[in-house]
């Protein structure tokens, strides 16, 4: 079998050396499965400092700190993204070669893997030692990359994307959030040209509007909002001097303050270029300006109702204890008693109670929870009375097993237009009549008593 040993390489040209491993690969396939050789062999954990080199560019130099993150070395004072680093440096601990061409190599030259080859991977670990891995030149086929470790007289290939993965420019491995919030919001303030909206949370509960004035907020939608503008990114840096025409941040199109639960202020300003495109200034970021996405700008652009919390019962689906229902003279309660769930009116004993069909409370809970407001008609409690809310001829009360519960009234479903409120609240909700019509037909359903099935008839013949 042909061997790089058999023959000096005095006086061999590049052609003849590249065309003997051309027929040393052909005679001699890649191995199958995963029984790669290792050239990079270490534990994650104790690589403390990496540096990447190439020609003509600046080294990257990343380090492990004493909180156990990665940041970048001096001068750059650039946040590092954790993720992008420890997937860079996972892939260096257990690099693994597509084969080994030779055993032994005394030139290097004709693979490209003198000095510092085009790229070459430093790592330092935590015991002093340092393990460099240099990248050469592509294989004749042009599949593969030429690879060494330093002081390995072994020959490697690599896939291509091995080396790929190690040409990446600072931009790829920083962190491109926007925002550095590590701990819960426990504020935000949004403001676009309708406005400052204040949100506000204590600890795990739900958000409220607080301004422009106290309200119920979607939480859903609300932490959307607070989980966009955390995780927004940057899509690149604008170069000092290179800011498109017409930015001026002091128009914006869209600012937002976050508090933290140390109460750490983080500001984000968002403007447009006369190019149509978004960009950004951070106050965790100071002195530069990012091109971001006009998905991520665009979704800064709501309005106080898009916050608002439009469902009028907020039990959602916690376990119901009690339901206390009227529709004008009709009065039914429903309570859970033993799991089964009994009924009663007004004027009832206890002995007249009587077990309930579960899917018929079901559907009077579910058609309660689906009570949606299709509009916020008013938010001043001086109007209930206008919009027959103070005479409500509806009324709703849900008594959960933990907790309090939602007392809800509803005006007349035979007018026009018919409205609902919370109790205790000013505000004022239009809703759908064929909801509340709905709500009427589940309380007669929960009063009316189900007709016993009658024997059957026998045949006439049997008679």
């Amino acid at each position: 079998m042909f061997s790089w040993t058999q023959k000096p390489f005095i006086g061999r040209c590049a052609c003849e050396i590249l065309g003997g491993l051309v027929f040393y690969t052909e005679e001699n396939p890649p191995a199958s499965g995963d029984d790669k050789t290792p050239i990079v062999d270490l534990a994650q954990d104790s690589i403390q400092k990496v540096t990447v080199t190439r020609p003509g560019k600046d080294p990257i130099v990343v380090e492990r700190g004493e909180d156990d993150k990665w940041n970048f070395a001096a001068p750059s004072t650039v946040p590092a993204d954790q993720s992008s680093v420890n997937s860079w440096i996972s892939s260096l601990a257990s690099m693994k070669s597509d084969r080994v061409v030779e055993e032994n190599i005394i030139n290097w030259a004709p693979f490209g893997l003198t000095g510092q080859g085009t790229v070459q991977v430093e790592a330092e670990v935590e015991q002093g030692k340092t393990y460099r891995v240099i990248f050469g030149g592509q294989t004749p086929a042009g599949a593969n990359i030429y690879a060494r470790l330093d002081g390995d007289p072994r020959l490697f290939t690599v896939f291509q994307h091995v080396k790929n993965g190690f040409e990446k420019e600072v931009f790829d491995l920083r962190d491109k959030r926007l925002l550095q919030v590590d701990d819960k919001v426990s504020r935000l303030v949004l403001k676009t040209s309708s406005g400052p909206i204040e949100f506000g949370k204590t600890g795990d509960a739900a958000w409220q509007i607080l301004q422009p004035r106290l309200l119920r907020a979607d939480n859903f939608t609300v932490g959307d909002l607070v989980r966009s503008v955390r995780s927004a990114e940057m899509m690149r840096v604008v170069e000092k001097g290179q800011e498109p025409g017409g930015l001026d941040f002091s128009r914006r199109t869209a600012s937002v303050e976050v508090v933290d639960e140390g109460g750490g202020v983080h500001t984000l300003m968002v403007a447009k270029g006369s190019d149509d495109k978004y960009y950004a200034k951070s106050s965790d970021l100071e002195g530069s300006v990012f091109e971001i996405s006009s998905t991520m700008a665009e979704g800064l652009d709501k309005q106080l109702e898009d916050f608002r919390n439009k469902k009028l019962f907020d039990f959602g689906f916690n376990e119901i204890a009690k339901l206390e229902l009227r529709d004008g003279d009709t009065r039914v309660v429903v309570e859970k008693k033993e799991d089964k769930w009994r009924v009663t009116s007004e004027g009832m004993t206890s002995e007249e109670e009587r077990e309930l069909d579960s899917g018929k409370v079901q559907t009077a809970i579910d058609k309660l929870r689906e009570l949606t407001a299709k509009s916020f008609t008013s938010d001043n409690e001086a109007d209930l009375g206008k919009y027959g809310l103070t005479a409500p001829l509806i009324e709703a009360k849900v008594a959960l097993t933990e907790g309090s519960g939602d007392e809800v009234m509803i005006s007349s479903p035979e007018k026009d237009q018919v409205y609902a409120a919370r109790a205790g609240q000013p505000s004022t909700y239009e809703v759908e009549t064929s909801a509340v019509k709905a709500i009427q037909q589940a309380i007669k359903d929960l009063l009316k008593q189900e007709e016993p099935e009658e024997d059957e008839a026998p045949p006439a013949d049997k008679v």
